[in-house]
């Protein structure tokens, strides 16, 4: 084994990941292709004649940019002579190929060959987790945190907020488990903090929390994560006080002094939290994202003056950077500013806000003369992101049905769909904006769309609910579809209101009141209210119905689903 691992690291020089990987192979470069020793038997652990080959093919293929074939060579001789080095320098490449898969094979390997080692074990949690597979990576995290490997921790922290809540209250078991005999370690605590937020026990967090600083009131993390807890109460004064406590002690501490500056605007102290601001970029003068993250809180808490200041000296010192654009419009916008916010939306071409904006900008066109200029605008941004013509097409579409131009957005969207037939986004688009008395083609497109993706919780509920509304007879259809919507978006109000509804048309009445209840707790909308009154009178609770009609239709008067629900329970008096 000692002999292998010395000439697989002479067989390696120049390092492949070092050297061989940045490479990249030239058009013109000859593709090596060797040809093996004669065979001879295989001896594990010895360096051979095949091993010596593979091995050899696997560098030179590293150095031709070939890097499958190095890592197919790797894994082989990673199997074959049991060596750690080989099953490493596999698992380097795969993960510089970004393969998953072979990732785990690999460090599986390394784990197998050298079970001691941490590094392959936190290979694996991390893919694991980062993939979702929370239970698949528990006992490795565990391994690595028996062995001291403290990394583990922040690996579980940055994916705390994507754990369903009961592996999330598993891994508060675990650590809490495991840091018992460390009663001094910060990190298990913070840790542990971070997943009780995770499960909503904000409380539990607290009183954590509040231990700890009643040993120690002036530790930063401390101060800080339970500011950040007073923050989420209301409590934005008690966070301050810690905050201001933390910094007497530790005056050079990088984030106390931002979030202090946060905390006094969040208390209403807007002209402290400004000169705050100030001292903060004023020592940080080359940290362009916390200026930016500064914009935003001051714009989220009504200073939009402050916060133009701060996104017009971004775009001077960094014009390439849409994103200043995007909020400069907000604030034009919210002025009533609108030609300057349509600059500024339409400047954002690239970035994640890129979309966004130009729906703001097309909102801005208001009046249903405007149609050729929204035409022009459209056709105009298509030529320069034809990658977007689905997107903003829809857009389109949706602007065109909001000032009751119909027949021109369903035309819009019949030329799109023969150019894209296979785009259930355009499908769903035409069947949404469908007149009610065109139940048969509404439902043509919901089917096209739901055959091409079968799997989007959006079209599964959009024809599940459609199907109660035009088709009874296929109401145990509709409810299938509308479950397993839910399955995926189990908060969803919209999801939520179209399972209340089909359980009400399938008499299923005390079942649905509970999804139609936390539809509109979540999203009171005049449709989500009509349904709720409906499935209430019919339950009895009519005194309760009667008073929520009337304050919706005190609200929207003209509103047609409150309507028909007033019809409905009319009828049945």
């Amino acid at each position: 084994m000692k002999k292998l691992r010395t000439l697989t690291s002479l067989i390696c020089i120049p390092v492949l990941l070092a050297s061989g990987c940045a490479q990249q192979p030239s058009p013109t470069a000859p593709q090596t292709e060797l040809q093996p020793f004669a065979s001879s038997p295989p001896a594990p652990g010895e360096l051979n004649a095949d091993s010596l080959f593979d091995l050899l093919t696997a560098e030179l293929a590293g150095k031709q940019g070939r890097f499958d074939l190095a890592l197919k060579r790797y894994l082989t001789q990673a199997e074959v002579t049991g060596d750690a080095a080989v099953a490493e320098r596999a698992t380097r490449i795969a993960q510089f190929l970004r393969d998953p898969e072979k990732v785990l094979q690999a460090s599986q390997l390394w784990s197998r060959i050298e079970p001691e080692a941490l590094e392959p074990l936190h290979i694996r949690a991390n893919i694991l987790l980062h993939e979702g597979q929370f239970e698949a990576a528990e006992p490795l995290l565990e391994q690595v945190l028996d062995q001291g490997g403290d990394e583990a921790l922040a690996m579980i922290t940055g994916q705390a907020d994507d754990m369903p809540p009961e592996v999330a209250r598993r891994y508060y078991a675990l650590l809490t488990r495991l840091g018992a005999d460390m009663p001094d370690r910060l990190d298990y605590l913070l840790a542990r903090v971070m997943l009780l937020q995770r499960l909503g026990e904000v409380d539990t967090a607290a009183k954590l929390l509040d231990q700890e600083l009643t040993r120690e009131p002036t530790q930063a993390e401390l101060a800080l994560q339970r500011a950040e807890l007073h923050r989420r109460q209301g409590e934005p004064l008690k966070g301050l006080a810690l905050v201001e406590k933390a910094m007497a002690e530790n005056p050079a501490h990088p984030r106390l002094p931002a979030v202090r500056a946060q905390l006094l605007l969040l208390s209403g102290q807007h002209e402290a939290g400004w000169q705050a601001i100030k001292r903060v970029l004023a020592q940080e003068d080359s940290d362009p994202q916390l200026q930016f993250y500064f914009a935003l809180l001051l714009l989220e808490n009504e200073q939009p003056e402050r916060s133009r200041m701060l996104l017009e000296q971004l775009l001077e010192r960094h014009p390439e950077n849409p994103e200043p654009h995007f909020y400069l419009g907000v604030i034009a916008q919210q002025q009533g500013h609108r030609k300057q916010a349509i600059d500024h939306y339409l400047q954002v071409e690239e970035g994640p806000n890129a979309v966004q904006a130009f729906n703001r900008a097309l909102s801005l066109y208001d009046q249903p003369q405007q149609a050729a200029d929204v035409e022009m605008l459209i056709e105009d941004t298509v030529a320069r992101h034809p990658e977007r013509r689905e997107t903003l097409t829809i857009l389109y579409a949706e602007w065109l049905q909001r000032q009751d131009l119909i027949d021109t957005a369903n035309e819009v969207l019949t030329d799109a769909i023969e150019q894209l037939p296979a785009s259930a986004d355009l499908l769903y688009t035409r069947a949404m904006i469908t007149p009610a008395g065109q139940s048969d083609a509404m439902l043509r497109d919901l089917e096209q769309a739901y055959t091409l993706e079968p799997e989007s919780a959006m079209i599964q509920n959009a024809l599940g609910y459609t199907l109660t509304l035009y088709a009874p007879e296929q109401l145990e259809r509709a409810h299938t579809l509308i479950s397993r919507a839910l399955e995926q978006s189990p908060e969803d109000p919209a999801i939520l209101d179209s399972m209340g509804w089909v359980l009400f048309k399938l008499g299923r009445t005390e079942e649905a009141l509970n999804f139609l209840q936390r539809a509109h707790d979540a999203y009171p909308d005049p449709e989500v209210l009509g349904h709720l009154v409906q499935v209430l009178w019919e339950l009895g609770e009519r005194e309760q119905a009667r008073n929520m009609l009337d304050k919706g239709l005190e609200q929207t008067p003209d509103n047609l689903h409150l309507l028909e629900a007033a019809d409905a329970i009319k009828d049945t008096q």
